[in-house]
């Protein structure tokens, strides 16, 4: 059983790319939150860097770095759908995975208005909302009205 084989591939690759692309931004806004976060705690690692880099070695960094490279492998599991060896894990990749193929077909099989029909029904939606808008107004000064009228107000 190979650990780096990918669940339906080539099967709904635009939702999965879309998927992983927000994931990984929310991994690395977590990561960065988690550095923001750590940075303030007293240092351990008196005078260590990191090779090549040139970067002081700091709880923040190792922590953020850990949840990244964490997020990152749970992110491969929810949208390749990757084996681990755990069942739970991979029936709820697979689960994932299928969800996000179903997706990419039911979405396929919409129909879609053109431009034309788009800019029309807007234009009738801004125009319903302001009407609807005015009516509310109208209500509205006429309760006060009655009210103030009658000495609740």
């Amino acid at each position: 059983m190979s650990l780096f084989v990918i669940h339906k591939k080539g099967q709904g690759s635009y939702s999965r790319i879309v998927v992983g692309i927000a994931l990984g931004l929310l991994a690395l806004f977590a990561s960065i939150s988690l550095y923001n976060v750590l940075i303030g705690l007293p240092n351990i690692f008196e005078n260590a860097r990191v090779p090549l880099v040139d970067i002081e070695l700091t709880w923040g960094l190792i922590c953020s770095v850990a949840l990244f490279v964490f997020l990152g492998y749970l992110i491969c599991i929810l949208v390749a759908g990757f084996k681990t060896g755990l069942r739970p894990i991979d029936e709820g990749g697979k689960k994932a995975v299928e969800f996000l193929v179903e997706t990419q077909n039911e979405l396929q099989k919409v129909s879609w208005p053109t431009r034309y029909e788009l800019v029309g029904s807007t234009i009738v939606v801004i125009i319903s909302v302001v009407i609807i808008g005015f009516f509310i107004l109208g209500v509205d000064w006429v309760v006060s009205f009655f009210m103030e009228y009658i000495g609740v107000l």
